[in-house]
């Protein structure tokens, strides 16, 4: 076995995701928060030679094929409004500027699509956003090979350390003891354990998988049919081929355990819970124009998620039907859902529209780009995060990232995501949770006191702390390959 070994990270589930949807959720901008560091720290890491991102074999009979940072690069730029492009362009001038202009054409055209019928605007939308990724892809190579040079390169010093090197075209297949990484959605690829049980066999690399949450498996019923049987199918047949399960939650490290014990799955080590960042990218501007159609600044609540029956916002309907019995209709700031419209909510749609959406005391943003986010965060009174089961709750610690504190569920894994300064209730209890909120919308003076406290205590986890735990896992299962 070589001192030195190479981690392939997968990333075939980021590109089928993009094939399908116009913006990243919170998986994909995790997974490239991840990379991002990983990028910057692989030559520091002992005993990594190369970093190799892969896709499923592009080639009957190929297991994997390499990709570049530069592929993924260009698929977010394009998708996720350009998060991931520092914009140097001077704050007095981006108004006019040239960047500007297209990125609100961009945004424009976006909206336009959407408005479409689903089947009609996310067919054109796919169109459009791949012409767009071709032509960056096509500009980007052309500016390679006219900075191609035929110089001659020096030979490295036999004393020289070797770093190692994001390789983009691999000229060899991995070798006995390398690590396959597994950071995103591989559920979305049917027969991904069986790939990944055939990698193993003719590679004997050592998987190293970040799980989410089971919901799936343990909640079926927020889900489709065709979701349970292929999820649970993945986990049965992934689980025990991974040298390291690593887990976002300490919720979700006991329910994958639990779910092991409970199908005599045997696993190769203990799920090891890894600490997760806060927020992504840059601090985004604040724009000093209000978005059209929504409250004014300190007039409403900001429930940032997809609208789906597992994230309850049936409950915060409840919640704000109820607050317009109780209160004059003037002391009840504006709820403003700010997602997607997902997945077994045409109950809540129903009611919404005979409502008139609470005649106007609740709005809905559909699928707000980061710029948009970062407006609606600023202006909100506080935010609201009812789910019923997470994995994590990343917008929970968004809220606290951007200042505005945070009323949330006490279900799961959310009191780790939003810790001592989010403010709980529980979910299956529309008292509880209606006492938590009138209290928080009828004391300003003791909001304003906790929103302060938001934004002198809460301490960010930097993406270093999880990037580190990723590699220092791959390494631990590089370990014990060469030991066993």
């Amino acid at each position: 076995m070589s001192e030195d070994y190479t981690i392939w990270i997968d990333v075939e589930d980021i590109f089928q995701y993009f094939e399908k949807n116009a913006r990243p959720s919170g998986i994909q901008r995790l997974v490239f928060e991840i990379l991002r560091v990983i990028r910057q720290q692989a030559d520091s890491m002992p005993g990594i030679g190369r970093i190799v991102l892969t896709r499923r074999g592009q080639v009957d009979g190929d297991l994997l094929t390499p990709v570049s940072f530069a592929d993924l690069d260009a698929l977010f730029a394009v998708r996720a409004d350009e998060k991931i492009i520092p914009d140097a362009t001077p704050a007095s001038s981006t108004t006019g500027s040239p960047r500007a202009l297209i990125r609100r054409l961009r945004h424009s055209m976006i909206r336009r699509l959407e408005s479409l019928p689903p089947e009609l605007g996310h067919l054109l939308l796919n169109i459009a956003v791949n012409q767009l990724r071709a032509l960056q892809l096509l500009r980007r190579y052309v500016r390679s090979r006219l900075r191609r040079s035929p110089a001659v390169t020096s030979p490295t010093p036999a004393s020289q350390p070797v770093s190692a090197t994001l390789d983009p075209a691999p000229s060899c297949a991995p070798q006995r003891g390398d690590i396959f990484l597994i950071l995103g959605a591989a559920w979305s690829e049917p027969d991904f354990g069986e790939r990944l049980a055939r990698m193993r066999q003719v590679y004997g690399i050592q998987p190293v998988l970040l799980l989410y949450d089971l919901i799936p498996a343990i909640r079926p019923e927020w889900c489709t049919l065709s979701l349970i049987q292929d999820f649970c199918h993945w986990l049965d047949t992934t689980l025990p081929q991974c040298g390291r399960l690593l887990a976002i939650s300490n919720a979700t490290a006991h329910s994958v355990e639990d779910y092991a014990r409970r199908h005599r799955l045997k696993l190769l080590a203990p799920v090891q819970t890894i600490p997760i960042g806060s927020g992504f990218g840059p601090p985004r501007r604040v724009s000093d124009e209000r978005l059209r159609g929504l409250p004014a600044p300190g007039s409403y609540v900001l429930f940032v998620s997809t609208l789906e029956a597992r994230k309850n916002h049936l409950l915060a309907f409840s919640i704000w039907r109820r607050l317009l019995t109780d209160l004059p209709r003037e002391e009840v700031p504006t709820l403003v859902f700010a997602g997607r419209v997902g997945w077994l909510v045409s109950d809540l749609m129903q009611q919404l529209e005979n409502t008139e959406w609470l005649r106007g005391k609740i709005r809905l943003l559909n699928n707000p780009t980061d710029e948009e986010l970062s407006n609606l965060y600023e202006g909100c009174l506080f935010t609201l995060f009812p789910s019923l089961y997470e994995g994590w709750g990343l917008p929970v610690t968004e809220s606290l990232v951007n200042g505005k504190p945070c009323i949330a569920s006490n279900s799961t894994s959310i009191p780790e995501a939003g810790g001592p300064l989010t403010r709980y209730f529980d979910p299956e209890d529309i008292d509880d949770a209606y006492r938590v909120v009138r209290d928080t919308i009828t004391d300003r003076e003791e909001l304003a006191r906790w929103q302060k406290e938001v934004r002198t205590q809460f301490q960010p986890v930097p993406w270093e702390r999880t990037a580190d735990a990723v590699l220092d896992a791959c390494h631990t299962a590089y370990l014990s390959e060469r030991t066993s």
